[in-house]
């Protein structure tokens, strides 16, 4: 019989959840739950004998075993011969991917890199290559502390910097020590047709439907369902809010998004929808979240923030401005073309121009159901000089023409209970 697998939470550190890195020890006696993570890991065994499936996937441990495992892969340790001891680096793969992918002349190996890290989840080290990734995992104890023991140093000079440092050396030479041996060989193939979960991780911002994820894999969507079910325990629209809610937690921490933009641009109905996802599964509401963990009147600066949560919050502030051209954007925030539509696809699902007229289709939909006024008057106060290019669009992202969607929408207020439209045309998703 399949295990169902356990959801870890995404925090990095039990001693500071939004810290960088944590690093800890532990020892496996017996075989495990499944486990699905949220937040990417390295786990480096030491010693001990056993068997692990990543993904469905199974993998001998043995000494000097090197896992990577990315956001939203399920481990599952499935034997244990012998005592399993492993040091264990748990990092916030989000932030890593943006500092990666905007560093000035690296992209291509950036992403390389990490398309790497998700098809190629173990590695077997030789004598060599072992002193190199002892001495990482040491450095990285020696600046974290333990994290299990609460065993925290105390502050060091610029212990992020520092940290950041360690982990990308990590990554390289794990990536390194693959490309000297070539031991994985059917294996890795095979781990890269059961990247299903990260999939759905990271295109979880678009519109996803299990038909569509059943599609790209080739398989029918009974088969999908039975799949995810065995892997995780739950089902797609659940594991694709879990997704979703992981997301919205740094919308929360680093924007001034309103709930009401953050459900929208995740394929949330509204806030309210949201936010029962959210306390359901971080257990605190969204406002009492982002007063926890966010910073009163969040400024940005480029080399600490997510380009993509400035872009998305600048656009969401700026929309109704006719002119406003992606080149401009681009230069306001010092990068490339090419670099400002990769950051936003990434992070959204959408280029510039797909996500401005999405933010504003919704802002007019707002206007067409709680205002008398004109559709023409609408168009042109979200931003559009033609109200053709408005209809157009407004059909690409609604299914119907602005005026059906007055005539059909209904839209409660405050004091009737949560927003929600009965929309005829193409469902927004979930």
């Amino acid at each position: 019989m399949n295990k169902k697998a356990v959801i870890q939470e995404s925090w990095t550190s039990d001693i500071n959840p939004i810290s960088l890195c944590a690093f800890d020890y532990e020892a496996i006696e017996k075989p495990t739950k499944a486990l699905m993570h949220q937040a990417a890991r390295f786990m480096y065994f030491n010693k001990g004998i056993g068997k692990i499936k990543i993904d469905g996937v199974e993998y001998d441990i043995r000494p000097h075993t090197l896992c990577a495992i990315t956001p939203w892969r399920v481990t599952d340790i499935i034997d244990v011969r012998d005592t399993l001891h492993l040091s264990l680096i748990v990092y916030d793969y989000q932030f890593l991917n943006t500092v990666l992918k905007f560093t000035p002349g690296l992209e291509e190996e950036s992403v390389s890199l990490l398309n790497f890290l998700l098809s190629h989840p173990v590695i077997y080290l030789d004598k060599e290559q072992s002193s190199r990734i002892d001495y990482i995992m040491s450095s990285l104890q020696g600046e974290l502390g333990v994290d299990s023991a609460v065993l925290s140093q105390r502050n060091k000079p610029i212990t992020f910097l520092y940290t950041l440092v360690k982990i990308i050396e990590l990554m390289v030479e794990y990536r390194r020590c693959f490309q000297a041996r070539e031991e994985m060989g059917k294996k890795s193939s095979n781990g890269l047709q059961n990247s299903i979960l990260s999939y759905i991780y990271f295109h979880s911002a678009e519109h996803l439907t299990l038909e569509k994820v059943a599609d790209v894999f080739y398989i029918s969507e009974s088969s999908l369902s039975k799949k995810l079910n065995d892997l995780t325990g739950t089902s797609f629209t659940k594991l694709l809010n879990d997704i979703r809610i992981e997301k919205a937690s740094d919308y929360l921490i680093y924007t001034g998004l309103t709930l009401e933009e953050i459900a929208e641009i995740l394929g949330f109905t509204d806030a309210s929808h949201l936010s029962r996802h959210f306390v359901d599964k971080i257990g605190l509401t969204p406002h009492k979240y982002r007063k926890t963990y966010g910073k009163e009147g969040v400024s940005y600066s480029s080399s600490e923030k997510n380009v993509a949560l400035e872009v998305t919050d600048y656009l969401y502030r700026n929309f109704e401005i006719e002119k406003l051209h992606a080149g401009n954007v681009a230069e306001k925030y010092d990068i490339t073309l090419s670099e400002l539509n990769r950051s936003l696809l990434y992070y959204t699902g959408m280029n510039f121009s797909t996500l401005l007229n999405f933010i504003r289709i919704n802002k007019a939909s707002e206007m067409l159901v709680s205002s008398s006024y004109s559709i023409l008057d609408i168009s042109v106060s979200v931003g559009y000089s033609n109200i053709k290019t408005f209809n157009l669009n407004f059909y690409k992202f609604k299914g119907m023409t602005p005026t059906e969607f007055r005539e059909s929408i209904t839209l409660q207020r405050m004091d009737g209970g949560e927003k929600h439209y009965k929309n005829k045309g193409k469902e927004k998703g979930l």
